[in-house]
């Protein structure tokens, strides 16, 4: 038979430069996997779970999930070759059939499970999931979120039936994947809405077959363009270990090529992923030519700082695609930047704060900042996190937080060369010199230290940046 290489010369380029290639391990929540003629290197198919038999083993008794499995890791007759050398896979049967032919779905309980054992379990770096429901759940969305956490990447099917897109694919979390056809149009049963990411081809789709004599069938799917467009972010996690999800959405979702108007729409998202532009931006941002926000361009003034915060973890986007540099930043921002720095310690867990809910995602930080004194609530029971900080507050905050480092904090700048140098509150003078001393703070435009005026996020880098 005739192959199909999937394979194209960029991403061997691609994988060139890389160091080294490091193995990932891929959880496929299918039908399972099953190894007929040796179609499958054994190394790379791990013992995985069933969730609809206990007892039942992992073998494909439907053929879906062997399918997707051949166009996720190829096969080892090259009639399907992958872009991934040396990802694994672990079935996680979610799907089957009872002897006598009869569906058995394990439901949205058996795809929670699998979700948290390919993370605690298994140890996958990468999710695959051809499923879904029509609306989503506390308990879906929960473990997805958890996922998240953990720093696994989940890529999942949109749905075939035209129809709204499905969840977990809708989730923001998710990268959604819809079909296309030959035409590079969307596919008629391709699955449309907000929560779609992006199309890869999914008519007429090689794939390796159990239910016929052939060794091979061509199939259509929005689970194939998935299984595709997972391989070609197993690839890139063989050659990048370190690419958080986060980052892989956000190049994954720039790296397409718009087929229904500019920007994203509903029928496409983002457009037709293309795999030679998502390795060629992974290759910039490693080489600091590139950040990961749409907002940030090398020629800022702030895009090192910003660049070095995001990788450092302290500080994110407002979302997958925005840093939102121009913005200013507030003080439960800042408390949770050197929250991160310290490690998140443990604190005595006490919140005297009216207004900093339990389940907020900056409590600890909060928690934790006050109970070093590096912050002050607004009264004895308010502390204001959504108020924005300024430039003099910062000074403030950042004097304490060398104080509680145990650094000297008795070096000052001069103010008298500002021209607003009037403008510092009495109560911050100190600090204000400090920070000039130290080279955290200079001046704006017009010779401006703008004393008073609001924090901008890009700001904030540069300061967390010229501090560290």
């Amino acid at each position: 038979m005739k192959k199909i290489l999937i394979l194209i010369l960029p991403v061997m380029i691609f994988m060139t430069e890389a160091a080294y290639a490091a193995s990932v391990k891929i959880g496929v929540i299918d039908t399972g996997v099953t190894q007929k003629k040796n179609m499958f290197d054994t190394e790379r198919i791990i013992d995985g779970r069933n969730y609809v038999f206990e007892d039942g083993g992992t073998d494909d008794t439907v053929g879906h999930g062997t399918r997707v499995a051949s166009l996720i890791i190829g096969t080892s007759d090259g009639e399907i070759c992958s872009p991934s050398e040396e990802s694994k896979i672990v079935p996680l049967v979610y799907y089957s059939e009872y002897p006598s032919g009869v569906a058995a779905n394990g439901g949205i309980e058996a795809i929670c499970g699998a979700v948290y054992d390919a993370v605690n379990i298994y140890g996958c770096k990468i999710i695959n999931i051809s499923s879904g429901v029509s609306k989503g759940s506390a308990e879906l969305k929960s473990a997805v979120d958890y996922a998240e956490e953990k720093g696994v990447l989940i890529i999942s099917a949109c749905g075939n039936d035209g129809g709204d897109v499905y969840y977990p694919a809708a989730y923001g979390t998710v990268i959604g994947v819809g079909s296309h056809n030959g035409s590079f149009e969307p596919s008629g049963f391709s699955c449309t809405g907000s929560g779609i990411d992006m199309l890869f081809e999914g008519e007429n789709i090689k794939a390796a077959s159990i239910k016929n004599s052939e060794d091979y069938e061509f199939v259509d799917g929005t689970s194939y363009s998935a299984a595709l467009v997972t391989s070609y972010a197993a690839a890139a996690l063989e050659a990048y270990p370190e690419l958080l999800p986060r980052r892989a959405r956000y190049f994954m979702r720039i790296s397409c090529d718009d087929i229904c108007g500019e920007g994203y729409d509903e029928k496409s998202g983002y457009g037709i992923f293309n795999p030679d532009l998502f390795y060629k931006n992974l290759s910039l941002f490693d080489r600091g030519e590139i950040s990961c926000f749409s907002d940030v361009k090398k020629e800022d003034w702030y895009f090192d700082s910003v660049y070095r915060a995001e990788q450092s973890g302290l500080l994110l986007g407002v979302s997958d695609t925005e840093f939102a540099p121009d913005e200013p930043i507030t003080r439960a921002m800042l408390v949770t930047v050197l929250y991160r720095a310290e490690g998140q310690p443990g604190t005595n867990g006490t919140n005297k704060f009216n207004d900093v809910a339990e389940d907020a995602y900056y409590a600890e930080a909060v928690g934790w900042a006050a109970e070093n004194e590096l912050v002050f609530g607004s009264s004895d029971a308010v502390f204001a996190p959504v108020r924005a900080i300024t430039r003099e507050e910062l000074a403030a905050v950042m004097n304490r937080y060398a104080k509680y480092k145990g650094m000297g904090t008795d070096s000052r700048g001069g103010l008298d060369v500002f021209a607003d140098a009037d403008g510092v509150s009495g109560w911050a003078r100190e600090n204000v010199e400090w920070a000039v001393g130290y080279g955290l703070l200079g001046g704006k435009e017009n010779n401006r230290l703008d004393p008073r005026g609001l924090t901008t996020r890009a700001e904030a880098a540069a300061v967390l940046d010229r501090f560290f």
